[in-house]
């Protein structure tokens, strides 16, 4: 039986079945098998297309734009597709509830194989005509800014061909968009429409319709899961302003006068807008506005606080002397510019009487020498005399300090741009400021030239060098200032990169004495860290090291200081690289002159502490060298060792150093007596380190073995031995706890999924009274990063994510806990506490309800609240950009949204744990931008006014504070509790304790009674 497609009835059925879309599969079947032409098809819909009901039409339209759409793109003909587009271009003309069927299904044809792009100038015509864009529904306007996309994309020369009209019509459709979605996509297109398509004579009303959005004035919604950020579209519209050199002239009125504006926001879009702009716009564009935007530039960039405004003001100032230095050889514009910009800041660092001073101006100068190679010879040329001449002058320790440091950065600078053959006199004079400033008694004067002279080593003058090397010298052997030191020998080894010869004989053979080294017993371990050091310059190796080892095998008394020295310096892998580790061990021996020593001071049984040296440089130097010569170690020593431990185990810490840092294709047969003996020694050897050594080369082995047979078969022998160990002996548990946590860490940390076996076991330890001490450090150790263990170093597996995985696991598995008593929960808390503070913010913010348990504990209620503290504060040292970590622009927000809606289920608190229930809050508040607290007034005003309450510091700091931004914003929900917060905050002032608050409450209660004598709360809208 014929289906109902095929019939002149098919109309009819599409008005009255509304189940008919569901049939668009079975339709599209007969027109790609040929049973029925597309074209018959509509002549088969024509009466439900033509119907007089709007939305009989809209019905068939919208089956006809399902057929479109789901058909495969390559199988309509050109002629169809005409037919096609001719039919929905007539629909643009139908009433408006057709229209976004309309403009979905012609989304569908211009995605056609074959679809023509003639065909698109009349759909244009018609649709800027028939169409008013901000007259539809969001998802409408979208889809029109969509059509224009994809057909510019898909052939921009046709586009082009298009003229005036059609540039009007966009600009048109633009104009009046406020759907933040909608400006995000149109903010990223228009750059590229601008770049294709010529405006002719409406680049003015274009640059009005974008430039009305500047700066952008937005918050998003609090409930919207994924909303569009102001930064969103202040990044995005930045390109717009700037995209093509017609914009120029309006673009930097524009900024111009942004920038004068008093709004912050407003300021540093204008200046990224500048900075942006210098890719775009020609030199000439800028010329008029020199003067003003220098002015600008000068007065953000030396802002006291605000260091994103400063940090931008640099970026455009570096772009704009960039873009001016293109033409330093055609016009004097670029050269007046730099030289008024030098002359500003040489003002600036004359009146500078704080090293902070010097150094924010010193840094504009910097900005500007860094910008370009023309600018950088323009300041370093005046600038070098002018510091020489202001060191002089100024009397002040930190500012000749901070000058001495200004002259090395722009040291550096030339450097890079390669101009230091054009300032010879400029770089005399800087090298004879630092030997002056090294000359003087005051460490902080020769660090300050040090550090400035180790820059520019390779541009000493030969007659320079030894009046150098003589300060140099007179440190190392006499004083006792760690820095300086440090930098002394750094300074030396630079030196000698470039000069060995004359280091050779003026430090090595001559001040440090190489032949009779260990005379000088006072002064031995500092010409030995010189010496270590200086042994990583390939002319200083031979001599230096062949010195060190022969003193190692001969003198029993120095050997120690040797093996220091040495380990120090091959640990610094800048100084020591793998390469020159392996030429060191091939061509002396290295690890067989440090292994007799530790195997005969083992013998001798001398202090335990003096191996610690030696056992980290052999396994430093086992990591460095390729797996052939690894091999050929552990082949000559482990046979020997292992006999040696039968009646030492102190002997089995050679083997960890050997075996610690080896490569993960050297696991071979013996690997397994290794293993048993760690195990063995992890669990019943007497000496605290030798069970700590074993634990963690078994986690080693575990961690680096292949996947696979390899580690199935060390696997099932850890399990084997394990199960064989005694389980009446009570005295092993807590050294099964500690092998335990070396098991579970380097299994998390291969990320497998055995290591949920060994974590439950530590888990059982926790809820015991007699060992939760002992699971709570197991779990410490597990979520700690150790430099000398399983570290990248030792070639071991460290997947990225295995400390959100612990925490994930940890959760999972204590949720499942039974009652605890007090003690028990001391250590599981701190268990807890070990893990949140390694657990990156952002998962913890997923999770903030298991927190919130302990917050409700009068016993843990105030590590509760150091927890909340914990996740809202940023820290330099810990999860930031620096250390590459991931960190989403509105994760507080999230933390705030989060324990609102959680702590709103909270039953009644008594006195002491509400306290720090709303000290938990008053962390939170602290970090929440003000403009979230302001979509929220009525909770956090009740907060407010409860924390007022209570005598304690951080609690009214914070809540003072947000209620004065509600006093200064004039919410209502303040004037509302008038009642209640005056009388709080008048016998808050009467405390001692908190006098110091005195003032801001006066403040506070004066805003407070001008608001309650007012006729209205606020006199207008909020």
């Amino acid at each position: 039986m014929e289906s109902i497609w095929f019939k002149p009835e098919f109309s009819n059925e599409i008005i009255q079945n509304p189940d008919i879309l569901d049939q668009t599969q079975n339709v599209i079947t007969d027109i790609i098998s040929g049973r029925i032409e597309i074209t018959t098809l509509v002549e088969n819909m024509a009466g439900v297309l033509t119907s007089k009901e709007v939305d009989n039409r809209e019905k068939g339209m919208r089956f006809f734009t399902k057929i479109l759409m789901e058909l495969p793109q390559d199988y309509l003909s050109d002629i169809q597709i005409k037919f096609i587009s001719k039919f929905y271009v007539d629909r643009l003309k139908d009433n408006h509830k057709i229209i976004p069927t309309v403009l979905e299904g012609y989304l569908a044809v211009i995605d056609m194989k074959n679809y023509n792009m003639q065909n698109c100038g009349e759909f244009f015509t018609t649709l800027f005509r028939e169409v008013p864009c901000q007259s539809q529904v969001r998802q409408d306007r979208y889809h029109i800014y969509l059509t224009v996309q994809k057909l510019l994309e898909r052939d921009v020369n046709y586009i082009k061909t298009l003229g005036p009209d059609f540039v009007y019509g966009v600009i048109s459709s633009i104009e009046g968009e406020r759907d933040p979605r909608n400006l995000l996509f149109l903010f990223n297109f228009i750059p590229i429409f601008l770049k294709h398509v010529p405006l002719g004579h409406l680049t003015e009303e274009m640059f009005d319709v974008i430039s009305c959005y500047y700066p952008i004035d937005f918050h998003p919604s609090p409930n919207d899961p994924a909303a569009v950020t102001r930064q969103d579209l202040a990044s995005a519209l930045i390109p717009c302003l700037c995209a093509v050199p017609e914009f120029a002239e309006h673009c930097l009125v524009l900024l111009v006068e942004k920038l004068d504006s008093s709004l912050r926001v407003a300021k540093i879009d204008s200046l990224k807008l500048l900075a942006e702009s210098c890719k775009t716009f020609t030199t000439e564009s800028y010329k008029p506005f020199l003067k003003t935007l220098w002015s600008s530039i000068h007065r953000e960039i030396t802002h006291k606080t605000d260091n994103e405004l400063k940090m931008a003001a640099h970026e455009a100032l570096s772009a704009l002397v960039s873009k001016l230095a293109t033409t330093v050889n055609t016009d004097q514009e670029f050269e007046n510019f730099v030289k008024g910009i030098i002359i500003s800041i040489q003002t600036a660092l004359a009146g500078s009487t704080t090293a902070s001073q010097f150094s924010q101006s010193s840094k504009i100068l910097l900005t500007t020498a860094n910008a370009s190679k023309e600018s950088c010879y323009l300041v370093v040329k005046c600038m070098v005399p002018a510091i020489s001449a202001y060191y002089e002058f100024k009397t002040s320790s930190k500012l000749q300090i901070a000058s001495i440091e200004f002259l090395g950065d722009l040291y550096d600078l030339a450097k890079h741009w390669n101009v230091l053959q054009d300032l010879n006199e400029n770089i005399d004079v800087i090298v004879q400021l630092c030997l002056l400033a090294v000359s003087q008694t005051t460490s902080n004067y020769q660090i300050a030239g040090f550090r400035t002279i180790i820059k520019m080593a390779d541009v000493i003058k030969s007659n320079l060098i030894l009046p150098f090397v003589e300060v140099l010298t007179y440190n190392v052997q006499h004083s006792q200032d760690s820095e300086l030191l440090k930098i002394s020998v750094e300074a030396i080894h630079a030196i000698a990169t470039y000069n060995p010869e004359m280091i050779m004989n003026l430090v090595v053979k001559g001040k440090c004495d190489l032949n009779n080294l260990t005379e000088d017993k006072i002064n031995l371990q500092k010409r030995l860290n010189l010496l270590s050091n200086l042994a990583s310059i390939d002319d200083f190796t031979k001599l230096i090291i062949e010195e060190m080892l022969k003193i190692i095998t001969e003198n029993e008394e120095s050997a120690p200081k040797v093996i220091e020295a040495l380990n120090e310096a091959i640990s610094d892998t800048t100084l020591y690289t793998e390469e020159k580790i392996t030429e060191i061990e091939s061509d002396h021996g290295l690890i067989d002159s440090v292994i007799n020593w530790l195997l005969r001071e083992i013998k001798l049984g001398t202090c335990e502490e003096s191996y610690n040296h030696g056992f980290t440089l052999i396994a430093n130097t086992i990591s460095s060298l390729p797996s052939d010569k690894q091999h050929q170690i552990l082949l000559k020593y482990t046979n020997e060792l292992i006999d040696l431990c039968k009646t030492n185990d102190l002997n089995f810490l050679v083997i960890e150093s050997l075996y610690l840092s080896i490569h993960e294709n050297l696991y071979d047969l013996v690997i397994k007596d290794i293993m048993t003996l760690s195990l063995r020694l992890s669990l019943n050897s007497d000496n605290d380190t030798v069970r700590l050594k074993a634990c963690v080369l078994v986690a080693h082995f575990l961690n680096k073995v292949e996947h696979g047979q390899k580690f199935d078969f060390l696997y099932e022998l850890l399990k084997d031995y394990l199960s064989s160990c005694r389980r009446d002996d009570l005295s092993l548990c807590p050294r099964l706890i500690q092998l335990y946590a070396w098991i579970t860490k380097a299994l998390v940390m291969r990320s497998s999924g055995q290591f949920l076996f060994w974590l439950e076991k530590i888990l059982v330890s926790i809820t015991n009274e007699d060992y939760a001490k002992e699971g709570a450090e197991a779990i410490r150790l597990i979520v700690t990063d150790f430099q000398e263990y399983l570290s990248r170093r030792q070639h071991c597996r460290i997947t990225p994510f295995y400390k959100q995985r612990m925490f994930q696991s940890f959760s999972n598995l204590t949720g499942k806990l039974d009652l605890l008593n007090s003690e028990v929960k001391e250590y599981y808390l701190l268990s807890w506490a070990y893990i949140l503070e390694k657990t990156p913010k952002s998962v913890l913010n997923n999770h903030p309800n298991r927190i919130l348990v302990s917050i409700t504990n009068e016993d843990y209620a105030k590590e509760g609240a150091e927890a909340i503290r914990l996740i809202v504060t940023d820290f330099q040292e810990y999860l930031s950009r620096r250390q590459h970590c991931r960190i989403t622009p509105f994760y507080k927000q999230r933390m705030f949204q989060s324990f609102s809606n959680l702590t709103g289920k909270l039953d009644l608190l008594n006195s002491e744990v509400k306290e720090y229930y709303l000290l938990s809050w008053a962390y939170i508040l602290e970090k929440t931008p003000k403009s979230v607290l302001n979509n929220h007034p009525n909770r956090v005003s009740c907060l407010v006014i409860d924390g007022l309450e209570y005598d304690n510091k951080e609690l009214l700091q914070v809540m003072l504070d947000v209620l004065c931004h509600y006093v200064q914003a004039k919410h209502v929900t303040v004037a509302d509790s008038l009642q209640t917060i005056l009388p709080r905050l008048i016998k808050l002032s009467t405390y001692v304790k908190s006098m110091m608050y005195v003032s801001s409450f006066e403040n506070e209660r004066r805003a407070l009674a001008k608001l309650r004598v007012g006729s209205e709360p606020f006199g207008g809208d909020v």
